[in-house]
């Protein structure tokens, strides 16, 4: 359906997963498995979207260690954009360190993205060409909240968000009127609305919340309980597609990317989610962040799997 030109700001980093082998004993060492490689949210949601296809270009903030050498070496290698970043000498990468129970689920993560705070209105005014000549901008909250504002208040290119996390999602909330779609978890969502999820149902009280303070789509990931898609008029909930599980981190920016692509393509809401599920599931079975074997060939792949559960579930 065409190649699209997406801009992408927001934190890149390295990923430091650990997975235990037994449930996670707190206040213990546990033995297990430990995989080190390149994440952050909107790094993974670029080269997801690089992988699907898409012209991708990527302001964030990079490093000159060798973790930080790595991220600029690959992104070049797989055609990801990075000349609009901001490249700081003697200083580290930002670092995201998650830790996991057995089956992949992460227990708790720590992140440093001190470096993103770079990123400020000054600069992203410098680049405002850039910026209003993209089909689509997707942040993720690990820019400052001044950032995010001065970007919904100066484009009129459709915008998309990811809350990242409970302690970041706040910055979102004086920019909830003018995106195209936000992308968050239950935690997030709770936050960001001030009301408490119980059940399944509740998720349409939540959306309708966002709806109210101007949010046109919401996508709401529930890990392994599978995804909500709300546009206002329509409220979908799918369960996860099946597959082995290696590894959780990630999976939130796949079907982020996903979602963003499904929506720049005019897909209906049962698309968008389906798309986001596909990739997700892609990438639950790598160790990496972002999985290398995720195209538009692999989604619709997954797309056909998880259709044929479906229905085989009626």
């Amino acid at each position: 359906m065409g190649q699209f030109n997406i801009v992408v700001v927001g934190g890149n980093n390295v990923d430091i997963n650990a997975t235990s082998f037994t449930q996670l004993v707190y206040g213990d060492s546990n033995p297990g498995v430990i995989h080190t490689g390149l994440g952050g949210v909107g790094r993974n949601i670029a080269e997801n979207l690089v992988r699907m296809g898409q012209n991708v270009s990527f302001i964030s903030v990079f490093g000159d260690d060798e973790f930080s050498v790595l991220a600029q070496t690959h992104a070049k290698r797989i055609g990801m954009d990075i000349s609009e970043s901001i490249f700081v000498t003697n200083a580290p990468s930002c670092v995201y360190v998650c830790i996991n129970e057995p089956n992949g689920e992460m227990a708790v993560a720590v992140n440093d993205m001190e470096l993103c705070n770079q990123i400020t209105p000054e600069y992203l005014a410098s680049k405002m060409d850039r910026l209003s000549a993209a089909d689509g901008i997707v942040i993720d909250a690990n820019i400052s909240e001044a950032a995010i504002d001065y970007l919904v208040q100066n484009t009129s290119v459709p915008i998309f968000a990811d809350a990242v996390s409970a302690k970041k999602a706040s910055r979102l909330h004086s920019s909830l009127p003018h995106l195209k779609a936000l992308k968050s978890n239950q935690i997030e969502v709770e936050l960001l609305t001030g009301l408490t999820i119980e059940h399944e149902f509740a998720m349409n009280t939540a959306a309708k919340t966002l709806h109210q303070m101007g949010v046109e789509l919401v996508l709401i990931t529930l890990g392994s309980r599978g995804a909500y898609a709300s546009d206002g008029n329509t409220q979908l909930f799918e369960h996860p597609y099946p597959q082995r599980m290696i590894n959780t981190t990630g999976c939130g920016d796949a079907f982020m990317a996903a979602a963003v692509l499904g929506v720049l393509q005019h897909r209906d809401l049962q698309d968008i989610l389906h798309m986001g599920l596909a990739a997700a599931s892609s990438c639950g079975q790598s160790e990496s962040a972002v999985s290398d074997q995720l195209s538009m060939q692999a989604i619709d792949h997954y797309m056909q799997i998880g259709q044929k559960t479906q229905e085989a579930t009626l």
